[in-house]
């Protein structure tokens, strides 16, 4: 199953150039992430966040296309990977309604115990709302710049 959404580049989400910053754009991801938790019945205050914290632990970004200010964006989550302690997102955001690939991102996210700080098993809950959204393979090689 793919999570759809939507969002809109903001003038303070561009350079100098007119063209999305490519720092700001992470702000895309993060919306993309909490409106897919949202969506899936973990919201910042559901009760599994008294137990464990869900720092993320490492990004990968190919940004394929810039976008400007104004741009309407779709985003798509997918669950790539669902570990012991860990799960990893597959965020990719296009331009509508050209559907021009903007960006391909990895997101791993890791279950942290707060009074320790270290990994800690997924809770049950969060594995039974991630598991839908498992694609059994995702190719991630680099997408080609548009000519």
């Amino acid at each position: 199953m793919v999570f759809r959404c939507q969002d809109y580049v903001m003038f303070g989400d561009t350079d100098a150039s007119g063209i999305g910053h490519f720092a700001a754009q992470v702000r895309f991801l993060e919306r993309a992430e909490f409106y897919f938790m949202d969506a899936i019945g973990i919201p910042p205050d559901h009760p599994v966040f008294r137990t464990v914290r869900l720092p993320r632990a490492h990004l990968e970004v190919d940004y394929t296309a810039p976008v400007r200010f104004g741009d309407r964006l779709e985003m798509t989550v997918q669950v790539v990977r669902i570990g012991r302690t860990s799960y990893t997102l597959g965020i990719d955001v296009f331009v509508a309604p050209s559907a021009v690939q903007a960006m391909r991102t990895r997101l791993v996210i890791v279950a942290v115990d707060p009074a320790t700080g270290r990994p800690t098993p997924l809770p049950d809950v969060l594995v039974e709302r991630l598991s839908p959204y498992l694609v059994p393979a995702r190719d991630d090689t680099p997408i080609p710049r548009p000519s």
